[in-house]
């Protein structure tokens, strides 16, 4: 009989954490927060898919309390496309975060996401292994399968949080009755909460999927530290 992994992943750093980080709390569930360390205390609005949003991004003297019971994880210091960056700025954009994040966090940080969706490719991932702390990634394409990744620095998720077929793939998630160990990886942006209103909808997934005595609340890092027997996580 297989056990059920369930993990989160957002993306940002932006005060709707704050909201998102009670709701978590509440239902006792585990997140991988990818935070910018060079936005913190930033006090700004994007237009995202055409929307005015606020894009606020928290102080740094309230990371370490206000992540405490989660992840931190790099998502790079200026969140640029990396694509377009040279190898040393590679570097820097994702060690400078890393290391920002730890003493902030006082958090052993091994995580990732890519900023801006699929900026990355293979030069890319090496150039991260060899010169960063950094041992795992997340990316944007989404899969229905509950499966673990192949690779860990193109650690695909099933679902963004605000995708449409969200509802259907949870209920999947809970009835099924492994033979081996499976996973839900579900991720988002706490900012998009305000942008589509649906801060409701969110608390219905947190409690639908919240209090099953066969699924095992994890953040990242604890998969990564389980399934890849890397010491250097520990």
């Amino acid at each position: 009989m297989g056990k059920k992994y369930l993990t989160f992943s957002f993306d940002d750093g932006t005060v709707q954490d704050k909201r998102l980080i009670a709701l978590l709390d509440k239902y006792a569930l585990r997140a991988t927060f990818n935070l910018n360390s060079g936005a913190f205390g930033t006090h700004h609005r994007i237009m995202h898919d055409n929307i005015d949003c606020d894009h606020t991004e928290v102080e740094p003297d309230e990371v370490r309390e206000l992540y405490k019971n989660h992840e931190i994880a790099v998502h790079t210091v200026h969140h640029p496309n990396l694509l377009c960056c040279t190898p040393e700025q590679v570097t820097s954009e994702v060690e400078d975060d890393r290391i920002a994040l730890q003493t902030l966090s006082g958090q052993h940080i091994v995580g990732m996401a890519y900023p801006g969706g699929p900026f990355y490719n293979d030069d890319i991932i090496a150039r991260i292994l060899s010169t960063t702390g950094v041992r795992y990634s997340r990316t944007v394409a989404a899969h229905d399968d509950f499966i673990f990744p192949q690779n860990f620095m193109m650690w695909h998720p099933n679902a963004c949080i605000e995708d449409k077929n969200i509802h259907s793939l949870c209920e999947r998630f809970l009835n099924a009755s492994p033979d081996e160990d499976m996973l839900l990886y579900i991720w988002g942006h706490s900012f998009e909460f305000d942008k589509y209103h649906s801060w409701t909808r969110a608390e219905e997934i947190f409690r639908r999927l919240s209090g099953h005595s066969d699924i095992e609340y994890v953040t990242n890092g604890d998969i990564y530290r389980m399934r890849s027997g890397d010491g250097y996580a520990l």
